[in-house]
């Protein structure tokens, strides 16, 4: 990884190729990281099966904030009342829910240390080790992954009580995920604190202004969901299927994404 960086290089090297043609020119060396959004697909084994009893079919577009698996093209069935979605299932019960949850950030945190870690020292040395990235950013990505979850709630759960204003928290919540969707790929790109990262991440934005690529993928997303829902909701194999898919399907968003962010970033990378 990359030493940080505050400001441009006069030797910044240039990324002639398309993004699309770099992502797939280090997909197939970084294709054993599609176990991760396989793995985190597969954890909500409640939510696979009810989707695969599921009639119907869904567009969902996502945006390049973290990490890709089948449950950002396909939208998971959701119940009535206070719940939230941890590995193996939904929990409805309070007492149980601040423990699982919290396990669940722990191991999903863990995940993305890895996965990142690994994205990001496999396109700028050709190389990766997931175990050194879990040691490397792990405690860092759990905290991360913690407080976007807390900030989430604090901003989402007093709608329930004022609807009218989720629409308008909706677009705050489009805004700052525009803003800062740098911020994991930089923590890991350039081996950065949280606040540094963020900091970073803003100052990227602001600098390249990258809101056609952030769009970009937000509607090829919108454009895979509909054959990956339609086979989702095809029954079990259907959907088992469909997570095997989407798996290296949503690793090669998240490098490209990593290669944007490099170069935005003047960040050397490997061909």
């Amino acid at each position: 990884m990359a030493q940080p960086s505050d400001g441009p290089s006069a030797d910044a090297p240039s990324s002639p190729e398309p993004i699309v043609e770099r992502t797939f020119s280090h997909l197939s060396r970084l294709l054993p990281l599609a176990l991760v959004p396989l793995a985190t697909a597969l954890l909500n084994a409640s939510d696979l099966l009810a989707a695969s009893r599921t009639n119907g079919v869904s567009i969902r577009a996502s945006f390049p904030v973290y990490r890709y698996d089948l449950w950002s093209f396909v939208e998971s069935p959701t119940g009535g009342g206070l719940s939230v979605s941890v590995p193996f299932g939904t929990v409805e019960s309070l007492p149980l829910l601040v423990p699982l949850l919290g396990a669940y950030v722990v191991v999903s945190g863990a995940l993305s240390a890895g996965y990142f870690g690994a994205i990001a020292e496999g396109i700028t040395t050709g190389r990766f080790d997931f175990a050194a990235g879990v040691r490397r950013f792990g405690v860092r990505m759990v905290l991360l992954e913690a407080i976007v979850i807390v900030a989430l709630a604090a901003v989402f759960l007093p709608l329930l009580v004022v609807p009218p204003l989720f629409v308008v928290a909706l677009l705050a919540a489009l805004v700052i995920s525009y803003l800062f969707f740098p911020t994991v790929y930089v923590l890991a790109l350039e081996d950065r604190g949280i606040e540094s990262a963020a900091r970073r991440a803003r100052e990227l934005t602001a600098r390249h202004q990258p809101l056609g690529f952030f769009l970009f993928v937000a509607v090829v997303t919108a454009v895979c969901s509909v054959p990956l829902s339609l086979l989702t909701h095809a029954g079990p194999v259907g959907a088992l299927t469909a997570a095997v898919v989407a798996a290296p399907l949503g690793l090669a968003f998240n490098v490209g994404t990593a290669l944007k962010v490099a170069e935005m970033a003047e960040v050397e990378t490997v061909e």
